[in-house]
């Protein structure tokens, strides 16, 4: 079980929308037009396999760089391939409104801007804490909560909070 849930924005008319199970082979979409909604490490992750797949790729970021988080070197090859295909960056822009095939998206001085003939939308905006087993187990059992049960973060430190954990018990 992955206790992480993905954070999804609310955006009006956002009803169908791919996440980072994209990035599985056996979920990839080809030949598409894909926005996708967060330029941070999953976001540029998934906007590398879309373009892999021969997919015109939009990235929406409302803040204004992208590929936070990543390690330098992947970083720098990942934004490279996004500029090598001359894949567009909205840096800065909020997405509002999706509505059959146009994704309106707004700048921070209230601009908007539409973008067309979008296929498929894929939320990569984070994460929030997920967990259901907490309520059903409290008061019944000795239990420790970890990882992003507790709260989001990166799988190193989810190891590492689990061995310290373990060594506790």
């Amino acid at each position: 079980m992955n206790p992480g849930k993905p954070a999804v924005p609310p955006i009006e008319g956002l009803k169908d929308y791919f996440w980072a199970e994209l990035l599985e082979e056996e979920n990839i979409v080809e030949n598409k037009n894909v926005v996708v909604i967060g330029g941070g490490l999953i976001g540029i992750e998934v906007a590398n396999k879309l373009l892999k797949k021969n997919n015109r790729v939009l990235i929406v970021e409302m803040l204004d760089e992208i590929a936070r988080g990543m390690e330098m070197i992947e970083r720098a090859l990942s934004l490279k391939s996004l500029k090598d295909n001359n894949i567009p960056v909205y840096t800065g822009f909020l997405a509002t409104k999706v509505d059959g095939r146009k994704v309106t998206i707004l700048d921070k001085e209230g601009n908007t801007r539409n973008l067309h003939d979008i296929d498929h939308v894929v939320v990569a905006t984070g994460m929030r804490s997920y967990n259901p087993l907490e309520e059903e187990i409290r008061g019944k059992i000795e239990y420790h909560v970890i990882s992003d049960a507790h709260k989001v973060g990166k799988a190193q430190d989810a190891i590492k909070e689990a061995f310290q954990v373990a060594l506790s018990v």
